[in-house]
């Protein structure tokens, strides 16, 4: 649609415009809706959806302390990529000063900070 950048890769031009990949953009979605779910402001019930670190085992370990989400055991790819599987890895990642965030815009600004280091 801009007339200077057709000629350049995907890459150049998300670099050239200074925007984030698809893929960047849906991870980034997947954990804000994430952060909205386990803190009760989209109104679902986190342990319908999550399964905790801190329910299956009674030891306090790092990860349980971090209060980690469990990804579900699939053998069929038909599971693995729904949104709890899809989440799990990137959400455990992040630091637990971005997940207890105070509020979604902090959630936001501090994961953008992140992103982009």
């Amino acid at each position: 649609m801009i007339s200077d950048l057709g000629n350049m890769t995907y890459e150049e031009r998300l670099k050239k415009l200074d925007l984030q990949s698809l893929e960047d953009r849906r991870k980034r979605g997947d954990a804000i809706e994430t952060y909205k779910t386990l803190n009760g402001i989209n109104y679902v019930v986190a342990s319908n959806w999550f399964e905790f670190v801190r329910d299956r085992h009674s030891r306090d370990t790092r990860s349980h302390e971090a209060d980690n989400i469990l990804s579900e055991k699939t053998r069929l790819d038909i599971r693995k990529y729904f949104f709890k599987n899809r989440v799990t890895n990137d959400w455990n990642s992040l630091p637990i000063e971005i997940r207890t965030a105070p509020s979604v815009n902090n959630f936001k600004n501090m994961y953008d900070c992140h992103i982009k280091l």
